[in-house]
């Protein structure tokens, strides 16, 4: 071989060796891969946390939400409300409403009842029930809102047991009898016997007459 030759085939094979200790054009190759998958997979981790914690912000960003009622103790320890209005919504101010005059009245209608008592013994005849039951129905189909509010109150009594026997007394008793009572602060300041259940032996003229009666001394007449 001449000199020429062997000359240019030196330098071909210097040329193909690789030092040692550096990396070979296929592992430089894998490992750029590797690092293009890891910086990808951080990436798509941090895309994925972001995504995931989005729905809670936007349930407690206030977004189309109604207004928020915040609670703040005071110093003195009473609580009291503040509103906060959502992102264009407006604000509401808590209404405090005064007692009105109907309210006023409804308090004095309160400290002024009626009791309309049925005074009977422990034996009973049939016409001793057909009058309870006749002022009963009086009663309860004539004032039933009455009787609800406590204006008007239904108080069968047996004036034969021994709590009940003063009541002889104080409305001076000798027979079986219907008494209206009107009462103003839980003091009595007039009271009626209706005799006139004895006489009225029709129903529906015994059940006006105890409306009739019942009403006047509602309306103190």
């Amino acid at each position: 071989m001449s000199r020429k030759r062997r000359k240019q085939h030196k330098q071909t094979t210097t040329k193909k060796q690789i030092p040692a200790g550096e990396p070979t054009p296929t592992w430089m190759g894998l490992k750029s891969i590797v690092t293009i998958v890891l910086l990808l997979f951080v990436v798509a981790s941090v895309v994925y946390l972001v995504l995931s914690d989005s729905p809670v912000r936007g349930e407690n960003s206030g977004e189309n939400s109604e207004d928020m009622a915040l609670v703040v103790a005071t110093p003195s320890s009473e609580v009291t409300e503040t509103v906060v209005a959502a992102p264009g919504s407006k604000a509401t101010t808590p209404v405090v409403t005064e007692p009105s005059s109907g309210s006023l009245d409804q308090v004095e209608d309160a400290q002024h009842r009626v009791i309309v008592y049925y005074f009977h013994g422990t034996a009973r005849c049939p016409t001793c029930r057909a009058i309870e039951e006749y002022t009963y129905e009086a009663l309860v189909t004539g004032f039933p809102k009455e009787l609800e509010s406590g204006t008007l109150e239904w108080r069968p009594i047996n004036v034969e047991e021994s709590p009940n026997q003063h009541f002889i007394n104080d409305y001076e008793l000798v027979m079986r009898s219907v008494i209206l009572a009107d009462m103003v602060e839980d003091n009595q300041t007039r009271w009626k016997n209706l005799e006139r259940i004895w006489e009225l032996g029709n129903k529906d003229a015994f059940i006006s007459y105890i409306q009739e009666e019942t009403t006047t001394y509602l309306e103190g007449n």
